[in-house]
């Protein structure tokens, strides 16, 4: 995203703060003039000291003008900068909500894009740089800006020959500054790339804990590591250095025409066109001058590196969100659970198909087993269902309407799902049971924990349903995490049940226990299972067996081994 596009919508965006931003500028306006009046007025007070009869009428009242400027510009520094950050932190408190819902409504074939560790990325690091400078340039910008200009006009009021001199220095400045903002909008972009693949290295370590300890990776991992840290690090300190250079490079080219400043100042007092009396004035404010040139440039450069992480944040919210809802979508209350594939094509990638012409009806409240070998195309059946994706072609109809016409809401409310693999999130075994249906009263979410044996468990734990699960349940055990999770999905009362093995990898005692739960959850609902282990495909009313995205063969268990096709090939490599 360019530049100029990202200002103008932070610019949009930060329209409804558009009268605290004002007064925030006038204030730090003010500021910026009142920094003018001490140096004004400690020359007039020192002339009128060494003068032969001093006012000291004039002298204390100067004095008291020194100091009321002094004190009302810190009080509206203040206001400035506390009415910018307000606004600022707003800003960023709404684009972290906004960002945050854009994620959640990602199409997954969108979501799978991204590593979990860049968007965390964006989320802390980029967010941080708005924070600073909202917080911390901007509004020293400003009133840095102010002194500066009135600064300079005052100087051209006292001699407009020798101030003018300061144009030669300014373009070299000006290049200087221009050059170096460019370097650290282009070092900043590496740096947050590093820092990308950093997170996402470390959240793919998190992750996979067991795998790395059972196959003695650790060191690996650490050299892994170690390698993107060193990327980092060495972009980082590529930015720092442009960071920290273009201040000091500022400050010699300021510097230098400061002394010449001051050269050429007592030339004109020699002259006679500059009044000794307000040399001293002239001399304060061009140290006035010189101090907002030098902070000017360390406060672009944050600036700079704030206005390419708000490019990034925009990145994400420019992604695409899920198809809306037609304005003629059909909204439905009352599912019954008739599914219908009607030819249908898929691809995650183009010339890659995973599904072709596949077709397939099931029944309300039947329950229908996909078999067949990895890859053949189950997994996305189940997910076209719920419409995490959308077929290219074909259609799928529920309860004779295409799901493409259908309200989504009224279509995922309608679906549970049971995935292999129990995603608990942090809380208690209530609130994860809750999750199911937010309305549901303790004792709903009570009887759908008996239903699904969490009794078993919960009540074995000093805190009771009131238990914190821990981080993706790992207090909890495989057993009792898919426990949960059923009775999530029982809380729930679907129509439609997707169900992803929930006993491949447990023991016998919580397999027994989840299989006497799956009773309870299945009975009169329309039920996708990907089956794995005999139990559950002998659970099922129809089995389809699935090869390169089609249908091969339909029909019960024991039908599909008398045909001695290639379900009972598979039965027999499998289980016999």
């Amino acid at each position: 995203m360019t530049r100029q596009r990202t200002l103008a919508r932070l610019a949009s965006d930060a329209r409804p703060h558009l009268p605290s931003i004002v007064t925030a500028i006038v204030l730090g306006t003010i500021g910026g003039l009142l920094a003018v009046v001490p140096p004004i007025g400690l020359g007039r007070l020192l002339t009128g000291a060494f003068a032969r009869a001093p006012n000291l009428r004039e002298l204390y009242l100067l004095l008291a003008v020194i100091w009321t400027s002094l004190i009302l510009g810190a009080l509206t520094n203040y206001g400035s900068s506390y009415l910018l950050s307000s606004s600022g932190q707003s800003l960023i408190a709404r684009l972290r909500v906004r960002t945050f819902s854009r994620l959640l409504h990602l199409p997954l074939g969108e979501f799978d894009k991204w590593r979990p560790g860049e968007l965390i990325s964006r989320f802390n690091t980029d967010m941080q740089m708005m924070t600073d400078a909202v917080t911390i340039s901007l509004p020293q910008l400003i009133t840095t800006s102010v002194t500066f200009l009135s600064s300079f006009a005052y100087m051209l009021y006292l001699d407009w020959l020798l101030t003018c001199s300061l144009i030669i220095i300014a373009p070299l400045v000006s290049l200087a500054a221009s050059r170096f903002q460019r370097l650290i909008s282009s070092a900043t972009t590496r740096s947050q790339q590093r820092i990308a693949d950093l997170s996402a290295t470390l959240a793919e370590v998190l992750g996979g804990q067991r795998v790395i300890k059972a196959f003695g990776r650790e060191a690996y991992e650490t050299r892994r590591f170690a390698a993107r840290n060193d990327e980092y690090f060495a972009t980082y300190m590529k930015l720092t250095q442009f960071i920290q250079t273009q201040p000091v490079v500022i400050s010699a080219l300021t510097s230098t025409a400061a002394a010449v400043l001051i050269w050429l100042s007592i030339h004109e007092v020699v002259l006679g066109r500059l009044d000794s009396k307000n040399l001293l004035v002239y001399l304060m404010l061009l140290v006035n001058l010189v101090n907002p040139v030098n902070r000017f440039a360390s406060f672009v450069g944050e600036l700079s590196k704030a206005v390419v992480g708000s490019g990034r944040v925009y990145e994400l919210l420019d992604l695409p969100v899920e198809r809306a809802d037609k304005p003629e979508a059909v909204a439905r209350a009352d599912v019954r659970g008739r599914i219908q594939f009607e030819s249908v094509d898929f691809a995650y990638e183009p010339g890659a198909p995973v599904l072709q012409n596949f077709n397939a009806t099931i029944e309300r409240g039947e329950i229908i087993a996909l078999v067949g070998p990895s890859g053949a195309g189950k997994t996305t059946i189940v997910n076209l269902v719920p419409r995490f994706y959308e077929p290219q072609a074909g259609r799928i109809t529920l309860d004779d309407i295409d799901l493409a016409e259908m309200r989504l809401r009224d279509l995922r409310d309608a679906i549970a799902i049971v995935p292999q693999e129990a995603q608990l999130f942090r809380g208690s075994i209530a609130e994860n049971i809750r999750y199911g249906r937010l309305d549901a009263t303790d004792e709903e979410v009570l009887a759908a924990a008996r239903e699904a044996n969490v009794d078993e468990f919960a009540n074995g734990f000093p805190d009771g349903y009131a238990t914190e699960v821990g981080e993706r349940g790992a207090r909890l055990s495989g057993g009792q995490r898919q426990r949960v999770s059923i009775a999530r999905a029982i809380l729930r009362d679907p129509r439609i049940l997707i169900l992803d093995e929930a006993t491949s990898a447990l023991d016998s005692h919580s397999e027994a226990l989840i299989e006497s739960a799956l009773d309870q959850l299945l009975a009169g609902r329309t039920t996708l299972i990907i089956a794995h282990r005999l139990s559950t495909i002998r659970r099922a009313s129809t089995i389809l067996y699935i090869e390169a995205g089609r249908v091969i063969e339909m029909g019960s268990h024991e039908s599909l081994l008398a045909s001695g096709g290639a379900y009972a090939r598979l039965h027999a490599t499998q289980f016999a």
